[in-house]
């Protein structure tokens, strides 16, 4: 390939209001996936599966299901939509060829997301992303309003596709419900065998997370709808200049205020419930409504309160090296994997399983840090973050330069 540079959006032209948002929910999602990444799996969903759930443990449980399940995820899938229509913009305008490129750069985050799930991580969102992204593309010229209604769709369809799942199951076979409920409340054996394989070497880990890989690509029809209604709305809000200066800071505030109130008293309620239900086998499906649609409310409010944020003058080193760890985006949530396996894995520190809750909230802290002054300290030097280099290499067919 030779040495060249073209096409590809420049920091100039970026919104750093976007890269400061897309920075705090990088940082964010990690409040959730540590739990995937430290201990067993149905934890993160049944917080009685694995663990110690008393004092303090508790409360970080609470309080990252409340502010973090999904909220960061979601805000995720928004900028994604947002920065599609980003993008196709600025290449058409370009002179370039928007499609070819849009669709090559979704083949590309696919295959990075395939080795992301068989190699490191069952917990890939990025081959999810690369379909959804695939088919969200098609809508970039539609309407707002339209690319909302569509949203809302496609974002209950995945609602409506997990409760009819509940109400089904008393219709289940058995096999099939006994193999659901082994995920959700884990037997002693499961646990013993989900410790030994994930403290294994990389190798002896491989068939485990191979075949949680699998499952998760096969649920991939429970949550792509949500995905890809997400990133219409994302769309919506970028041609609505949502993330300029359309809305007054009264506004945002009065509007996050009332979003964040109202999705927290749902997903508390929400919380209660299933708690006094000991977390039955059927709240898998039936206990995540509030949840679910109260994360798009709540992360709304994020957006809101950001947005206000990165429009005034304070804190401005923060501002500045939350806005590079969104500008790295890719990078960092890679680099997750990586420390974290590191951490928990056999071939590693082999700590999964040993942590408790609080314990697993400090590591989150010490990546937190580490990506603050790693991504504030890389583009200091460089243009783009490291796999965003690749990416962009890849995607234009010639090697971006790389150093400032």
């Amino acid at each position: 390939m030779e040495f060249q540079s073209h096409h590809p959006v420049q920091t100039s032209d970026r919104l750093i209001a976007i890269d400061l948002i897309r920075g705090v929910a990088l940082l964010g999602i990690l409040i959730m996936n540590i739990q995937a990444f430290s201990m067993a799996f149905s934890a993160y969903s049944n917080p009685t599966a694995y663990g110690d759930l008393t004092g303090v443990n508790y409360y970080v449980y609470y309080v990252s299901h409340v502010f973090a399940n999904q909220k960061f995820m979601t805000i995720f899938s928004l900028l994604f939509g947002c920065s599609i229509v980003l993008m196709a913009d600025h290449i058409v305008k370009k002179g370039g060829n928007a499609s070819k490129i849009h669709y090559k750069r979704m083949f590309i985050l696919a295959v990075v997301g395939i080795a992301h799930a068989y190699l490191l991580w069952f917990g890939d969102i990025l081959f999810p992303y690369a379909i959804a992204g695939a088919f969200a593309y098609l809508g970039r010229n539609l309407k707002a309003r339209t690319l909302i209604i569509l949203g809302l769709v496609f974002i209950g369809l995945s609602s409506l596709l997990m409760w009819l799942a509940g109400i089904s199951l008393p219709h289940w076979e058995q096999a099939e419900v006994e193999a659901m409920q082994s995920l959700w409340m884990p037997t002693a054996e499961y646990i013993q065998q989900d410790l030994s394989n994930n403290r294994a070497s990389w190798l002896g880990q491989m068939d485990s997370r191979h075949m949680m890989a699998s499952k998760m690509q096969t649920n991939i029809i429970f949550y792509i709808p949500r995905i890809l209604g997400l990133m219409f709305v994302g769309m919506a809000l970028y041609k609505m200049n949502f993330f300029g200066q359309r809305f007054s800071n009264k506004s945002l505030l009065i509007a996050g205020g009332i979003s964040f109130i109202i999705s927290t008293i749902a997903i508390i309620v929400e919380l209660e419930q299933n708690f006094a239900l000991n977390w039955k086998f059927e709240l898998m499906f039936l206990g995540i409504q509030y949840n679910y649609w109260g994360s798009i409310l709540m992360a709304f409010s994020y957006m809101c309160f950001l947005l206000v944020f990165s429009r005034l003058n304070i804190l401005p080193l923060l501002q500045s090296a939350i806005t590079n760890v969104g500008r790295m985006a890719l990078t960092n949530y890679l680099s997750h994997t990586i420390i974290c396996c590191i951490i928990f894995y056999g071939w590693g520190f082999g700590l999964y399983g040993s942590l408790e809750r609080i314990e697993q909230f400090a590591v989150v802290l010490a990546i937190w840090l580490f990506q603050l002054v790693f991504s504030t300290y890389w583009l200091k030097h460089y243009r783009f973050g490291p796999f965003e280099w690749v990416m962009r290499s890849l995607t234009y067919n010639s090697l971006q330069p790389l150093k400032k």
